[in-house]
């Protein structure tokens, strides 16, 4: 046997050494897919030198042409093999091109296998014996090549060339990487040993060995070296994580926290001295989901409570961790006790809830008016000191003719104790009609009446023949045009005339004092004397406070009745929160805060949710919009404060204002100037 012969066999050893050393690396770690590739890689390669040996150790021609079928097929797949490895370096962006010259490849060697080497050449076969180094008989067929052959070959190197400049332009390597370096080197051999190979095809060299088939399995050691490379730099990482592992498993053992190792299957294989001390050693093998339950999860840092099985009943804050390790993942739950935190947080709860017990009980039986104790009392409004006042009064004038004014501010009530002399009236089961002064309405006396009646009932009758034997309320005076003051002011000048056309009770409400709106000239001074013959006035709810206790029952009650809601008691805190508020808006206000407090409360006890807020609010409001008797007080007050209060004379409040001395003494006493303002800021 000659030398190549001999480094054949033994490269041919090499490979299939290298194809098992890879095979079982795989099997063990299955981390790099690629030494599969590999060992596929390696075979191919023993067979093309064993193949390509054999083929140049014939000189028959029918056995070297099936030898070369052979040879050609397993360098096809040998190169078919490259493009996979040169892919899997590069998979985001080689697909397409790895598709088309993997799809070339296999149809060249579909074509090979089924018509073997009758598609290569045309014409008589004949073998060339060569004399290497010396005695070494080296056999080459010769013969000319097909012209389907010769396409074929044109084809697969022109794409197999462009494919390799493709995947080196897009490489992904650095270009001071080995693997980018070796794609190249790979490249080169290919092109230079097969250029050599036409260029001995077609005669412009003598008869000479072919140099492809040894560049090609040049270009698969080199490929090897890479990878052993990376096995050997894959063995110093796994020594160098097997320490750590040590390390890690000596520190889990030591630390004085729970630590409990669980599998893929959560059987407990590993618990730590220090666990082992407290929960005992019988944990291992049993189900992870046996030894602990999940109580609750700690959010703010992101930890979850646990709680112990077994004996002795454990609280565990603690947190899991996942490890893979060749495949093998190994859990493991650390923790610190809490059990002792825990019973100390009960207690206290157990505490607080009979603190809130307490209280409530307490809440329940200090309140001022409880339901029970209300079921005997009038349903009214005005309840309290000012009840019977009102009562008396609207009894005393309820069946009167006479008109009543009724005086109050937005929210008093005005309504309601019209409302009341009606009812209480024999006129009650009269008509009954209520309507509300507009400026912008010239006339209502005259104009025909319109209700939500249908027909010509009203249609061709004014307000006044519809309320004729019954009352109608006049709200709102102050807004009521001159001509209806006029037509008012006739009618109960009328009701002197024994020949009367309309028998109505007037009843007049106003926000306004009239007697201003006279003095001033925007209203009827006549029509003024008759209204004012009998007058009530209503106070606003801050000089009421004593009667808030009633009208927070009487309201509370209410909402409770419509809104389906268990009746509520009140306590003695809620009345000096809503006794300590000036409720500008009167009983409207109260009314509006009492219904939102009572949608609101949970338990048993009125709640009074957002109430101080509302206040705030309110005080806010009342600061930034002054009204312009307050800005004027504060500019007079600032302007006095500058000048040492010098009312009169030179270089005096009188004469940087613009007016005289009596003026500004009668705008003081109206705003109630005083010089004690003088040492506070009036805001």
């Amino acid at each position: 046997m000659g030398i190549i012969n001999t480094v054949n066999l033994i490269l041919a050893g090499v490979f299939i050494a290298l194809s098992i050393l890879y095979i079982l690396n795989y099997v063990l770690t299955k981390q790099k897919k690629i030494q599969f590739t590999y060992s596929g890689i390696c075979i191919l390669s023993s067979l093309f030198i064993l193949s390509t040996t054999f083929m140049h150790m014939k000189n028959d021609v029918e056995q070297y042409r099936k030898m070369l079928a052979l040879v050609v097929f397993t360098y096809l797949m040998l190169m078919q093999a490259i493009f996979l490895v040169i892919y899997l370096y590069n998979k985001e962006r080689g697909k397409i091109p790895f598709y088309i010259v993997s799809t070339i490849t296999l149809f060249i060697t579909a074509i090979l296998f089924f018509e073997n080497t009758s598609f290569m050449f045309d014409g008589q076969f004949e073998i060339v014996e060569l004399l290497l180094l010396g005695h070494q008989k080296y056999y080459i067929l010769k013969a000319t090549s097909s012209e389907v052959y010769e396409i074929s070959v044109l084809v697969f190197y022109v794409s197999t060339i462009t494919y390799f400049i493709w995947m080196i332009s897009i490489s992904n390597f650095n270009r001071s990487n080995f693997k980018y370096q070796l794609h190249i080197i790979v490249f080169l051999l290919f092109l230079v040993s097969n250029i050599y190979d036409v260029f001995i095809d077609i005669g412009m060299i003598e008869v000479s060995v072919y140099t492809s088939e040894y560049a090609i399995i040049f270009s698969i050691l080199l490929f090897n070296l890479d990878l052993i490379s990376d096995l050997y730099i894959g063995t110093k990482n796994k020594e160098e994580l097997y320490l750590l592992s040590q390390n890690f498993n000596r520190l889990i053992k030591e630390v004085s926290l729970y630590v409990i190792g669980f599998d893929e299957k959560n059987n407990v294989n590993f618990i730590n001295q220090f666990a082992e001390n407290i929960l005992g050693s019988e944990l291992l093998k049993e189900d992870i989901s046996s030894v602990f339950e999940e109580c609750h999860q700690d959010t703010e840092n992101e930890l979850i409570i646990y709680k112990s099985k077994c004996r002795p009943v454990k609280y565990l804050k603690s947190s899991i961790i996942t490890l893979d390790t060749n495949g093998v993942q190994q859990s493991y739950l650390i923790g610190y006790d809490i059990t002792e935190r825990r019973k100390e947080q009960k207690k206290l709860q157990e505490t607080l809830n009979e603190l809130h017990l307490i209280t409530e009980e307490l809440e329940q039986e200090n309140t001022i008016l409880k339901v029970e104790s209300q079921k005997n009392k009038p349903n009214e409004l005005f309840v309290g000191s000012f009840a019977s006042s009102i009562e008396q009064e609207v009894e005393r004038i309820a069946n009167h003719k006479s008109t009543v004014l009724i005086e109050g501010a937005e929210g008093t009530g005005k309504n309601y104790v019209a409302d009341m002399i009606i009812a209480k009236s024999n006129r009650s089961d009269k008509p009954s009609i209520v309507y509300n002064c507009h400026s912008s309405i010239k006339t209502i006396f005259r104009s025909r009446y319109y209700e939500s009646k249908s027909g010509a009932e009203y249609s061709n009758k004014s307000i006044l023949d519809v309320a004729n034997h019954g009352t109608l309320t006049l709200s709102n005076i102050e807004n009521m045009s001159v001509e209806d003051q006029e037509h008012l002011l006739d009618l109960l000048k009328e009701k002197e005339n024994a020949r009367l056309k309309y028998d109505i009770r007037f009843i007049i409400t106003t926000t306004t004092d009239l007697l201003k709106l006279v003095r001033k000239g925007a209203f009827n001074t006549e029509l003024y004397q008759y209204l004012s013959i009998y007058t009530i006035h209503l106070p606003k709810l801050k000089n009421r406070l004593a009667d808030i206790p009633y009208l927070t029952n009487y309201f509370v009650q209410q909402f409770c009745e419509r809104n389906n809601i268990e009746p509520l008691s009140i306590s003695m805190a809620s009345i000096k929160k809503l006794q300590s508020y000036d409720w500008p808006e009167n009983i409207k206000e109260l009314r509006f805060i009492l219904q939102k407090a009572v949608l609101s409360s949970t338990g048993k006890t009125l709640r009074l949710k957002g109430f101080e807020e509302y206040i705030q609010e309110k005080v806010k409001q009342k600061q930034i919009f002054l009204s312009l008797d307050d800005h004027e007080k504060k500019y007079i007050i600032e302007i006095l404060n500058s000048l040492n209060w010098k009312i009169s004379g030179k270089n005096s409040a009188s004469e940087v204002l613009g007016i005289n001395e009596a003026t500004l003494r009668s705008k003081m006493k109206k705003l109630s100037i005083r010089k004690e303002n003088k040492i506070k800021k009036y805001v």
